[in-house]
Parts: structure tokens; sequence; C-alpha cells
């Protein structure tokens, strides 16, 4: 625009100053038909700058007008997204208030495409805690239409699935997502909930393979050990004790190694009472010390002289006597077998060792049972309202 009016400045200068500079002012002559013009040079000179000037007036007239015009447009739009935006603020703040009737009205107002279905989401959360699970599911088929809500929706409709008692359904809806979606730990988990209440359990132990780092050690070895149980079961109430014992022994000698399929093992063999067998395997697969899901298993033993178990329990308790665990344990064990000096020892003192520990609670229940069967009724009795006192608070 500068180098415009510099270039007309300059024309102009010379339009003006030219004919003077040779002495001839020159003139224009247009004739159209029967009207003509005459004027000078110079007075063309002006009324051609004049023209441009007001061509260039118009220009930025009309460009001023629709930038006005589009700016209001603008400011409408962003006045109608800053609304969009602060309901789905307050949306999410009443859900997360628990104030469902207002979540459900500001998330109502919100526009699908604009969030990507995330209100869509938030939304059937709202109806899911308003006992809605239709219109729950509704809202997380609906959200199955954008790409960034396909896992959380197929993991809340295949959860509603299980939830309704409907496993199969879930399986559905898992096996369509993809390669990497279907390692996400919460798929995983909920893929083998769904195995596990469909009671496929070989495919849940084919598919533990490729989720041991996806779970999580402690996740993996639960699932692996109601894997081994479902097929161990199986197994047992279809062809009995003896067939059982075949098929361990066929096993791989790593899943024989596995302290998950161990005591889905022992856990069948207690089921059909083949305790001499299962205290021998309790004792043989501990002898590097307790196993957090083996030991409990010796609490099952209902055997009337249970050496080796007492024996590997008291062994243990040498070099760590103060092992709550391991007394309750012993405790149980003894009483189980009739003597009950030493179970009202072993139960007496994990109780001072853990007095508000979650399971003192049971401690204190079959210390009772003891003093019961010791015939010391007050000392029973004293126990069996601290314990009911400690329940009712």
């Amino acid at each position: 625009m500068i180098r415009l009016f510099i270039i007309l400045a300059i024309l102009l200068a010379g339009l003006i100053a030219g004919p003077y500079l040779i002495g001839q002012k020159g003139y224009v002559l247009i004739a159209l038909g029967h009207w003509t013009v005459e004027m000078s040079v110079i007075s063309l000179g002006l009324m051609l700058i004049g023209a441009i000037l007001a061509f260039l007036l118009l220009e930025w007239l009309i460009k001023r007008i629709l930038t006005l015009a589009t700016g209001s447009r603008q400011w409408l739009g962003n006045w109608g997204e800053r609304r969009r935006r602060k309901a789905f603020s307050e949306g999410l703040i009443a859900l997360e208030e628990n104030n469902l009737a207002e979540a459900e009205k500001q998330l109502a107002r919100v526009d699908s495409d604009r969030f990507s279905g995330l209100n869509l989401l938030l939304a059937a959360q709202v109806a899911l805690r308003f006992g809605q699970a239709d219109k729950a599911r509704e809202k997380w088929t609906q959200a199955l239409d954008y790409p960034s809500c396909v896992l959380a929706a197929r993991l809340h409709l295949s959860e509603l699935a299980l939830a309704q008692h409907n496993p199969a359904q879930a399986l559905a809806l898992l096996g369509e997502l993809d390669d990497k979606q279907q390692h996400h730990p919460q798929v995983a988990a909920v893929w083998a909930r769904a195995l596990a209440a469909s009671g496929k359990w070989r495919v849940l132990q084919e598919k533990l393979a490729n989720w041991k780092k996806v779970l999580g050690k402690d996740a993996y070895q639960q699932w692996m050990y109601s894997a081994a149980q479902g097929i161990l079961a199986e197994v047992a109430s279809k062809e009995g004790a003896n067939q059982l014992k075949i098929y361990w022994q066929q096993l791989p000698r790593i899943q024989r190694q596995n302290p998950a399929y161990q005591a889905a093992y022992i856990q069948q063999l207690l089921a059909q009472r083949m305790d001499s067998d299962a205290e021998q395997l309790l004792v043989d697969w501990q002898k590097k010390g307790p196993h957090a899901l083996l030991l409990p298993l010796f609490r099952e033993l209902k055997l009337p002289n249970p050496v080796k178990a007492v024996r590997a329990l008291e062994g243990w308790l040498k070099t760590d006597e103060k092992n709550a665990e391991l007394l309750s344990v012993l405790g149980q064990l003894s009483a189980h077998a009739g003597d009950l000096p030493l179970a009202e020892k072993a139960l007496t003192k994990a109780l001072h060792l853990r007095p508000d520990h979650k399971e003192s609670q049971q401690d204190r229940l079959r210390l009772a049972r003891v003093k019961e069967l010791q015939q010391d009724d007050k000392q029973a009795l004293s126990l069996y309202k601290k314990s009911l006192a400690v329940r009712e608070g």
C-alpha cells in the first residue's frame, strides 16, 4: 500500500510538473457519439488519481465490513463453544459430587462431535448410577462411533454384560478389539473374569501365557490358580481321584512346579478327602519355606496325627517365632487333630501378636471353640462376647 501511494505521488508530480517544464499543458478529447469531453492532461491525471483513490477507499470499506461480519460470526461461534464447554465442565463436576440430576442435565447440552464422544461416556456413568442400565448401554453403544472412545466403551459394555450374568456377550465385545487394545491391562482383567464366569478354564490358561506382564505378578498368579482349580476340578468330578493323580503326573514339569497349580491340586486332594497325600505334598513343596498360596492349606488338613505338617510349622517358627500367621495355622491344624493344648498355646500367642489384625477375629473364634472343647465355658463365653463386640464395633 505504501508503494502504491509513492507511485501515485510520483505520477501526480509528473503530470503537474511535466507540462510546465516543456511549456505545453496539452489537452485530451474524448468523443462518444454526440457526447464529447475535452480536458487538459493535468485534469485527466487528477481524475485518474481520484478514481484510483476512490477505488482503494471502496476496497478498504468492503474489507472492513466483511471483517466485522466474519468476526461477529466467529464471536457467536466462540460464545456457543464456551457454553458447551461450561456445560461439560459443570456436568463433570456434578457427577463427581454425585449430583446425578444436574450432571444429566448439563451433559445433555453437550455436542458429542465436539467432545469426541467423551460426554457420552460420562452420560452413561450417570445413567448407570441412576440404575438405568439400558440407557447406559445405549450411551456406550453410541460412543463406539468415536475412535478415541472405543476401548473405554467396550470395556464398560463388557463389565455391564458380566454384571448381568452374560459372559458370552462380554467375550464377544472384547473379541472385537484390535490386537493392541486386547493387551491393555484392564481388557485382560475383564477378559479373565469373563472366561472364568464362562467356565472356559483351558482358554483362560492359554490366554494367561501372554498376560503375565500385563496383569502383574499377583493378579497373574491368582488367575493361574483359578484356572488350575477349574481344570483340575473338571478332571476330578468327571474321572475321579485316581485319574486326577494320573492327570497331574502327565502335566508338564513347569506346571507341576508352579505354586498356583500345586495349590489347586492340593485343593482337589482335600476335596476328595485324601488328606495324607495333601499333607505330604504340602511339606515337600515348601522345603525352602512357607509359600503364600500353600501355607493356608495346612488349615484344611483333618488328620488325627499330622506329624509332618506340625514338624514343618514348628521348624519355621524356630527361625521366626513371632510369626502370627504360622502360629494361627499351627493352632487350627492342631485343633483339627484334637491336640487342644498345642492349639490353645498357638492361637493365644497369635492373638497376642496381632490383636487388631483382620485374621484375629477368626483366631478368637477358633480359640473359643478350643476352650469349649476343653470344657472351659467361662473363657469360651468371654471370647465369643469379645468377638461379637468387635464385629458390632
